[in-house]
């Protein structure tokens, strides 16, 4: 002690006050540009050229106790996390993007709190989002811009940080309204959150339709009606109703050289495209499908298309790149929102011609860096059937592995009346997802509501058929997709989607045979057309005719939806079990 005593007593008393004065301001400067734990509230203001304490000194009143403030430049109008923005760690997403949100945001005023005239809009005051970052309630992603209708998109915003809740406006005209929101909660001891109830259905989780037929069904006569009776967009039915993606298969060339088409919906590029662009206009994801065929691709069927059957092996994986590069450009340059594609249809074992697994995985690597390349923020898929084959799922993913092959999905098709139970479906995509880090899926189920056949060509599921297990009802249907569903979504590891089929491919017409025959040569909508039978003569050539699926579709003959089709919105509304 004698010694520290003696040490100050030889320095200057000026050095010393000097000393104590930079302390002091250094104390002041930090509480100026640092949030003390203590502090909840983070007020973001317009007013971007300057730092907090500068901040402190433009607003009225001064940096209000407790709240800190941070700049963010008004045009910032994208995802935000970054040092410049004083550590806040801000996202901000347009006001477009929010308005899809507006169920996660309460009015203000159901808080108990007044609200300044400047933060309201048509007496209506916005903008408080479900979560409490201090109590971790809520979720994060749910902090979105909030601009009520008709406002200037520049007005007011909120946003979240990292460990305090936020509130602020783009127009520095409103930092003090703002600033009484910020003091309001932080008098209430942080933010009374609404809790967040999971859905049935988790969060992210892909539901989905094939719609492959729907132009050749449109331009057959066909119309789809909503829940009201009112005439609609199927597609806009099918976003309305919980619906998040559409599927769509791609055919190489499925005319023979008359341009006469092999029916199935004469699903080529083309179509692919214009129903790619109106699924976007409705707010739907795409899935594409391609079959690397002229026709149906399944496991008993997978030829290369006419134009490729007599290239080589390397000849034909550099024509399937570049097929599938020229595929994809056109259906995003049409506006499609490609969130999937399907490199291969039911490939088990074969694909394009190829019957030995070099020859498959070949293929399958090109349109695999074809996908990469067009679309980047797409997932590839493989897709593969018959699940109750034991060991055959194993076998397909060790033999994927093995060669690297690049893909983000393994897929698989899934109808009760042939592929096993559900049981054993979850446990063989659940093994996949576990031991080779792949997400999983079901691309295609479906399930007859009834064996009555309604445009004069039988169906595959008919007056014969053995339910398994459930009856063949609306409601028997129903419950088939719940259960696949719930198989998927809580007891399949890494199950990310279910995807039904065809759920719109319905009767062109209920009159006579004669009349639908006429249709569904001309305009494709019956299953495959006679001019097939140079591409498939001893399968489509014999049997070419109507639908054979519309009993298991989740329209009636007339286009009007059957009950299951509310079971989508219904599930991601009803609260997890």
């Amino acid at each position: 002690m004698r010694r520290i005593k003696e040490f100050f007593s030889q320095i200057p008393a000026c050095l010393l006050w000097a000393l104590l004065g930079a302390v002091v301001c250094g104390l002041v400067f930090t509480r100026l540009t640092d949030a003390p734990a203590r502090e909840k509230v983070t007020l973001v203001t317009g007013v971007y050229q300057c730092r907090d304490a500068a901040l402190s000194v433009e607003l009225t009143e001064g940096r209000p106790e407790g709240i800190r403030l941070v700049r963010v430049h008004p045009m910032e109008y994208y995802l935000v996390n970054s040092p410049e923005n004083e550590g806040a760690d801000l996202y901000l997403l347009s006001a477009a993007a929010a308005e899809e949100k507006q169920a996660l945001f309460l009015p203000l005023a159901e808080l108990g709190m007044e609200i300044p005239d400047a933060l309201c809009w048509d007496g209506v005051a916005y903008g408080i989002p479900m979560y409490d970052a201090l109590s971790g309630q809520g979720r994060a992603e749910d902090y979105v811009t909030y601009l009520p209708e008709d406002a200037d998109p520049e007005d007011f915003y909120l946003l979240f940080g990292a460990g305090s809740l936020h509130c602020g406006t783009q127009n520095g005209g409103l930092d003090d309204a703002a600033i009484q929101v910020a003091r309001q909660l932080l008098a209430m001891g942080g933010m009374p959150v609404k809790q967040r109830v999971d859905s049935w259905i988790p969060e992210g989780f892909l539901l989905g339709m094939d719609c492959s037929s729907l132009i050749a069904e449109e331009e057959s006569g066909v119309r789809y009606f909503d829940f009201d009776g009112q005439e609609r967009d199927l597609l806009e039915i099918l976003a309305a109703a919980g619906f998040s993606h559409i599927r769509v298969r791609v055919w190489n060339d499925p005319y023979d050289a008359r341009g006469r088409g092999f029916g199935g919906g004469n699903c080529d590029v083309e179509k692919a495209a214009r129903l790619g662009a109106r699924a976007a206009s409705c707010g739907l994801r795409l899935i594409v499908d391609f079959h690397y065929s002229d026709f149906w691709a399944d496991p008993g069927k997978q030829q290369a298309p006419r134009a490729w059957q007599d290239l080589k092996l390397e000849e034909k994986a550099e024509a399937l790149y570049r097929f599938t590069v020229d595929s994809l450009d056109q259906i995003c340059a049409a506006g499609g929102d490609v969130a999937m594609v399907q490199i291969g249809n039911e490939t088990n074992g074969a694909l394009c011609g190829e019957t030995a697994w070099d020859g498959v995985l070949r293929l399958m690597a090109a349109g695999s860096a074809a996908v990469r390349e067009r679309c980047p923020e797409a997932l590839v898929a493989v897709h593969f059937t018959n699940p109750e084959r034991a060991g055959a799922y194993r076998d397909y993913a060790q033999r994927l592995d093995e060669a690297g092959l690049d893909y983000d999905v393994f897929a698989s098709s899934w109808y009760p009346y042939w592929h096993g139970s559900l049981e054993n479906l979850t446990a063989v995509l659940s093994s996949v997802s576990r031991h080779y880090g792949k997400r999983v899926m079901v691309m295609e189920t479906s399930y007859a509501y009834t064996t009555e056949e309604t445009d004069f060509f039988g169906n595959t599921v008919g007056a014969d058929s053995k339910p398994c297990p459930w009856p063949f009802t609306v409601e028997g249907q129903r419950e088939a997709l719940r259960s696949v569903i719930d198989a998927v979504a809580h007891k399949t590891e890494g199950g990310i989607g279910v995807c039904y089929w065809e759920g719109a491919w319905i009767s062109v017409g209920r009159t006579s045979w004669e009349q639908n025959h006429a249709l569904w040569e001309t305009k494709g909508s019956g299953w495959a057309s006679s001019y097939a039978a140079v591409y498939d003569p001893e399968d489509a050539g014999k049997w070419y005719g109507g639908c054979a699926v519309e009993n298991q579709a989740l329209f009636d003959p007339a286009g009007h939806p059957l009950d299951t089709l509310r079971l989508p919105k219904e599930l991601r509304e009803e609260p997890a079990p």
